[in-house]
């Protein structure tokens, strides 16, 4: 759906122009480590034939079209939680004393082997499709981060409703990347790429 009007206007023209530079300082580092990983993915999906692209590590297991798809998912969810952080949506949440909190430093993927939310289970992508929708997904991820003019990217913080973890602006940027990066490894090892 196209959004009309001076707002959607101006958001289409942000999604073509941003850049991990063009962001508050607060986001650039984390982007930047996202915008990495994005990169070696889209090297791997640019070698992909159907033969790979269908391939799986056993019957209950996601092959690895499924698992872009999964990627695709979970960066269109952290998309649309970066929105409403900074649209202000959990600005009266209060996050309990015990919960941990992850912020710009997270350095590691918090959640291991977990299962993906409803949400997040794959479904069919097409190879051909693959590319645009990724790029158009990161296009928007960045757009939207491109919104946020508050002093901190850390003060801004939302649980993940499926996990119960806490994570700042910048938290939700790293764990984007880092989700990536924990599928570009099992993706890889798949294939049989050693990296």
């Amino acid at each position: 759906m196209k959004a009309f009007g001076p707002q959607g206007s101006e958001r289409a023209r942000k999604e073509r122009r941003m850049k991990a530079g063009d962001l508050h300082p607060g986001l650039r580092a984390p982007l930047e480590s996202c915008q990495a990983v994005r990169r070696d993915l889209e090297v791997l999906l640019a070698t992909l034939g159907a033969r790979d692209w269908n391939k799986r590590a056993g019957r209950d297991t996601w092959t690895v079209a499924q698992s872009f798809d999964h990627l695709l998912r979970a960066e269109i969810g952290t998309s649309k939680m970066a929105r409403r952080l900074i649209r202000g949506d959990y600005a009266g949440v209060v996050r309990p004393k015990d919960a941990r909190l992850y912020d710009s430093r997270l350095d590691a993927y918090p959640y291991g082997r977990y299962p993906a939310p409803a949400i997040l289970v794959p479904q069919t992508l097409l190879l051909e499709e693959a590319p645009g929708r990724f790029e158009a997904a990161h296009r928007r991820f960045v757009a939207e981060l491109g919104l946020f003019s508050g002093p901190d990217p850390d003060a801004l913080a939302s649980e993940d409703p499926d996990t119960g973890l806490w994570f700042t602006l910048s938290g939700w940027v790293r764990l984007q990347g880092l989700h990536e990066a924990h599928h570009l490894k099992q993706i890889r090892a798949l294939l049989g790429d050693p990296r």
